[in-house]
């Protein structure tokens, strides 16, 4: 059985050597496999690539992709799912906040329970504000698509070949890696984790970027927000007609009374600009992704693969 490992890393020449060591001992606590480990440098400006590769000077089953730039996370573990074709196969960053050591009760997991892909979930102590994020997201994504998403579950798992081909045949270019885990439906479980504090850097995902990942989850694995038109529409509809009949009725109840035009007007077109613009940002996210498909530009460019 040979063990493929996943590991993108970006401004991590410290954590590098710590990463490999531990994951060596993890290779020997489950009975010393065949295994590749392939490093993705994902356009790092400081010395990771230059670490990888005397890492590699030592071990000849590490392998190395070198971005041309800085593709942004989810597109190196595609990268690396592409170029990697093990037995059992894990993703796993290269920060320490995922520890190799969880790596034994996924292979055990797996393994013993014949599952087909096992993932961790994360104990984290976040601070309120992103805790708030991601509860109030996993919420909205359980009303609005039709996979269940697991909750407070990165990118950290073991899966079986038949997973990995799987997601090797996809080729979107708006990519949300958590969803296309789910996506492949195969049998699945999952273990606890309390992860430990950065032990280097911060992570490089700032609140911005993840809220955008969040939206291209959205956009990417649901088409409800397209129905949001038809749903103001009906709204605005009824809204007009019932306006327009309590005025009707009052006129001719007392033909005295005066309609106040300017105010009304105003408001109303207010509403229903905001909505004509909300709307069509919707429509632009839909028609920005497809224009991104239609391209068919690679999905990431490589400098080099050291082997």
């Amino acid at each position: 059985m040979k063990i493929g490992i996943i590991a993108p890393f970006y401004n991590e020449e410290k954590n590098l050597p710590i990463f490999y060591e531990e994951m060596m001992k993890t290779i020997q606590k489950i009975g010393n496999p065949d295994y590749e480990l392939l490093f993705i440098n994902d356009g790092s400006k400081d010395a990771s690539l230059e670490v990888a590769l005397n890492l590699q000077k030592k071990d000849d089953k590490i392998k190395i992709i070198d971005f041309s730039r800085n593709f942004w996370h989810d597109i190196a573990i595609k990268a690396g799912i592409d170029h990697i074709d093990g037995d059992l196969n894990v993703i796993i960053d290269t920060d320490l906040q995922d520890h190799p050591s969880v790596v034994v009760d996924l292979y055990n997991k797996i393994v013993s329970e014949n599952l087909d892909m096992v993932y961790v979930r994360k104990i984290d102590h976040w601070w309120f504000l992103r805790r708030t994020f991601t509860n109030v997201f996993y919420s909205l994504i359980a009303k609005l698509s039709d996979i269940p998403i697991p909750k407070k579950v990165g990118d950290f798992r073991i899966m079986k070949k038949s997973v990995l081909h799987s997601l090797q045949r996809i080729q979107e270019k708006s990519l949300y890696m958590k969803w296309l885990y789910a996506w492949t439906w195969f049998k699945t479980w999952e273990i606890l984790y309390q992860r430990p504090p950065r032990t280097q850097w911060e992570s490089y995902y700032s609140f911005m970027r993840l809220f955008s990942l969040a939206f291209d989850g959205i956009f990417a694995f649901s088409t409800v927000p397209l129905r949001l038109a038809t749903i103001l529409w009906v709204i605005f509809s009824i809204l007009g007609f019932i306006l327009g009949i309590y005025y009707l009725i009052v006129k001719l109840l007392d033909p005295s009374f005066y309609v106040l035009g300017i105010p009304t007007i105003i408001v109303m077109l207010s509403l229903i600009g905001g909505m004509i613009l909300l709307v069509l940002w919707i429509m632009w996210e839909y028609i920005g992704r497809i224009y991104k498909e239609t391209k068919n530009r690679p999905l990431y460019t490589i400098k080099n693969i050291y082997e």
